[in-house]
C-alpha cells in the first residue's frame, strides 16, 4: 500500500507525462490541433489513479456501500427485481433499507459485480468510471451549449476539479451524488436538444435520464429539476415563447412518474418508521468561512485528520465569478451573452444562500429534504460555476496561454486530494461479508428506514442472535427449514402452547402463517417480531410483501422504465433503418 505523501508523489509524475507527452505532440505535429477530448480523458484519468490501491478506504462510506451492494445483490438473486428488505443488515434482524434509500447505483454495482468483479473492485470500478464520464457528459453538454470545443474543455475541468466533486469521490464516497454529477449535464444536454429542436429520441432519453436522477438520490434530484425548470424557464423567455419549453416540462413530468415508488414511498410509509418517533433534524449548515477557505495544508487539503470534510466552492472557481461580475461591470464584451451570465450568476448565488443558514426556514417546510444536509447543493454549485468558467474562456479566446494557466492551476490546487488519506489492504470481501451483521450499528444505518417500534435510544441492533426463532415461553423446539431475505420458514413441536420470538424486525409488510393459515404477528418491546402458536406441529412462513400502495409503485415504475427503454429502442433502430434507405436511395 502507498502511504498518501507517496501518491502526491505517483501524481505528480502522472501529470508530469500527461503534460510532457502534450509538448512532445506539439514537437512533432506542430500544425496538428490536440484532441481536447482526448486530452480530457488523459486528465481524468490522474485523480482515479489512487482509487485501485488494493483494500478498503479507512474513512467515509465505501464499506457502508458493499455492505449495502452485498445485500442488494443478494436480494435480486433471490428473485427480487426491486428489493425491499436488507436481511443480513441490522445484526440478522434485518430492515426495509432499500424502500427507503436510491437503488440505481446498486443495480449497476450488481451488473458489474455479476460480471465478475469483487464487491470492492466493483465499487472502485463505479468510482472511477463516474469521475470520468461526469467529464464527457459535461463536456458534451457544453461543447452543445457554447458551440466551442475549447469552452467546453474547460467547461469539463472544472466540473471535475472543484473541490466537492473530489471530496465526493474520494472523501465521502457518496455514490449517489456521484451518480448525480453524471446524470445531471446529460439532462440539461438532452433537454437542451429537445428544447432547440423536437425530437422524440431526445424526449424518451430525457424522461429515462431524469427516472435514473430520482433513483440516484431523490433530495437531490429535487433541487436538480429545479433548476432544470428554471433554465427552462429561461430559455423560453430569451425565445419568448413558453409553449416551446411544454416538451421538457412534460419530461420532467414522465420521468418523476416513472420513478413514483423512489420519491412517493418513503410518504406511505413514513408513519411506521422512527423518524415519526423523533422528528426529522435540519442537516448542518456550513459557514461563509466554511465555503471559502478549507481549514488544512495552507487550504490545499479538503479533508481533516478526524476524516472532517471541507465545504470549499474553489479557489480558480471564485475567481470566475468575481472576473465575471467585474467584466459585467466595466466590460460590454458581455452583449451577446450577458443574460446567460447573469442568469447563471443568479441561480450560483440563489443556491450559496440555501446552503448557509439563514435559508434554514426553507429547509424546514421541505419534509424528508431537509435532513439530507444543504452541504449536498454544492454539487449544484459546481455545475453552475463551471458554466460560467466557460463565459470567461468566452472572454479570453484571444488569450489562449492565459486560459490554459488558469486551467492548469484549477487542476494543480487539488493535488492533494487525488485519494483517499488511507486504504487497508487488509480488507477484503471476505471480511465485509463476515462483518455484514455488526455493519449497522458501527455505521451503516440509514435512520430513515428504522421501524418505529425499536427502543428511540437504541435503533440498531449489535449483537447477532444464537438463533433465528427462539421460544420465548412454553414447551417445545422449532427446526429451521428455510430462510432468504424475505422468507424464513418453520417446523414447531409445540408440547403446549407456544410464545416465540422470531429474529427480524417488525415491519407491517411482513405476514406469517402457520399450516397454511394466516396467524397474528406482534413487535416486542424491542421491535421484534413475536406471535403466539398453539400445540401441535406447525409449518411456519413468515413472508415479506410490500404493501399494496409500495407493489403498485414498484410495478407502475417498473413498467414505465421498460416501456421507455422498449421505445428508445424502437426509435434507434427505426432510425438505422432510415439511414440505410437514404443511403440506397443514394
Amino acid at each position: 500500500m502507498l502511504d498518501p505523501y507517496r501518491m502526491v508523489v505517483v501524481n505528480v509524475i502522472a501529470s508530469a507525462l500527461v503534460f510532457f507527452s502534450v509538448l512532445f505532440y506539439r514537437f512533432i505535429y506542430p500544425k496538428k490541433k490536440i484532441n481536447l477530448f482526448i486530452l480530457l480523458l488523459l486528465i481524468s484519468i490522474l485523480p482515479i489513479i489512487s482509487i485501485f490501491r488494493t483494500g478498503a478506504y479507512e474513512s467515509g462510506d465505501f464499506n457502508i456501500h458493499i455492505y449495502r451492494e452485498i445485500e442488494f445483490y443478494r436480494a435480486l438473486s433471490e428473485g427480487n427485481i426491486m428489493p425491499s428488505w436488507a436481511g443480513d443488515l441490522n445484526a440478522g434482524f434485518g430492515y426495509p433499507l432499500f424502500l427507503f434509500n436510491y437503488t440505481f447505483p446498486y443495480y449497476i454495482f450488481s451488473f458489474i459485480h455479476f460480471l465478475g468483479a469483487s464487491y470492492i473492485l466493483a465499487e472502485k470500478i463505479i468510482l472511477a468510471l463516474s469521475f470520468i464520464l461526469s467529464g464527457v457528459f459535461m463536456y458534451s453538454f457544453s461543447k452543445e451549449y457554447f458551440k466551442k470545443e475549447l469552452i467546453a474543455f474547460g467547461v469539463a475541468i472544472f466540473y471535475l476539479f472543484t473541490p466537492y466533486h473530489l471530496i465526493d469521490l474520494h472523501f465521502k464516497v457518496a455514490v449517489g451524488e456521484l451518480f448525480i454529477f453524471i446524470i445531471l449535464p446529460l439532462i440539461f444536454l438532452f433537454e437542451y436538444k429537445l428544447f432547440q429542436k423536437k425530437n422524440t429520441g431526445m424526449f424518451l432519453l430525457s424522461c429515462l435520464s431524469i427516472a435514473f436522477l430520482i433513483m440516484s438520490h431523490a433530495p437531490l434530484a429535487f433541487f436538480s429539476l429545479l433548476l432544470l425548470l428554471v433554465f427552462i424557464f429561461f430559455l423560453s423567455l430569451q425565445k419568448r415563447n413558453f409553449f416551446k419549453a411544454l416538451p421538457n416540462i412534460l419530461t420532467i413530468f414522465v420521468g418523476a412518474l416513472s420513478s413514483a415508488y423512489i420519491w412517493l414511498t418513503p410518504f406511505f410509509l413514513h408513519q411506521y418508521t422512527y423518524i415519526q418517533n423523533v422528528g426529522l433534524q435540519t442537516g448542518y449548515f456550513p459557514t461563509i468561512i466554511d465555503l471559502l477557505f478549507s481549514p488544512w495544508k495552507l487550504g490545499f487539503l479538503f479533508q481533516g485528520p478526524e476524516g472532517e470534510i471541507s465545504y470549499l466552492l474553489g479557489y480558480t472557481q471564485l475567481i470566475v465569478i468575481v472576473a465575471l461580475i467585474a467584466i459585467l461591470f466595466f466590460k460590454k464584451t458581455f452583449n451577446k451573452h450577458k443574460n446567460h451570465v447573469i442568469f447563471w450568476l443568479i441561480t450560483t448565488t440563489v443556491i450559496f444562500f440555501l446552503i448557509l443558514n439563514p435559508s434554514k426556514f426553507i429547509w424546514e417546510s421541505i419534509p424528508f429534504v431537509k435532513a439530507a444536509g444543504s452541504h449536498r447543493l454544492l454539487l449544484l454549485v459546481t455545475f453552475s460555476i463551471s458554466l460560467l468558467s466557460g463565459y470567461l474562456v468566452t472572454y479570453l479566446k484571444n488569450r489562449k496561454k492565459i486560459i490554459y494557466v488558469f486551467l492548469f492551476l484549477t487542476i494543480a490546487y487539488t493535488m492533494l486530494n487525488w485519494g483517499q488519506r488511507r486504504v487497508i489492504p487488509e480488507i477484503s470481501d471476505f471480511v465485509l461479508i463476515n462483518n455484514i451483521e455488526k455493519s449497522t450499528a458501527q455505521g451503516e444505518g440509514h435512520f430513515y428506514a428504522a421501524s418505529k417500534w425499536v427502543d428511540v435510544n437504541n435503533i440498531w441492533f449489535s449483537n447477532v442472535p444464537n438463533n433465528p426463532a427462539e421460544i420465548l415461553k412454553g414447551d417445545g423446539t422449532v427446526q429451521n427449514i428455510k430462510r432468504t431475505s424475505t422468507n424464513h420458514t418453520y417446523i414447531f413441536f409445540a408440547k403446549t402452547p407456544l410464545v416465540v420470538k422470531e429474529n427480524t424486525l417488525y415491519f407491517p409488510d411482513w405476514s406469517a402463517k402457520a399450516n397454511g393459515r394466516k396467524i397474528n404477528i406482534y413487535p416486542d418491546s424491542k421491535g421484534i417480531i413475536s406471535f403466539y402458536l398453539p400445540k401441535g406441529k406447525h409449518l411456519v412462513e413468515l413472508q415479506f410483501n410490500d404493501l399494496k400502495e409500495v407493489f403498485f409503485l414498484k410495478l407502475f415504475s417498473g413498467m414505465s422504465i421498460l416501456i421507455i427503454l422498449a421505445l428508445i429502442f424502437c426509435f434507434w433502430i427505426y432510425n438505422i433503418v432510415l439511414s440505410k434507405a437514404n443511403v440506397f436511395k443514394k
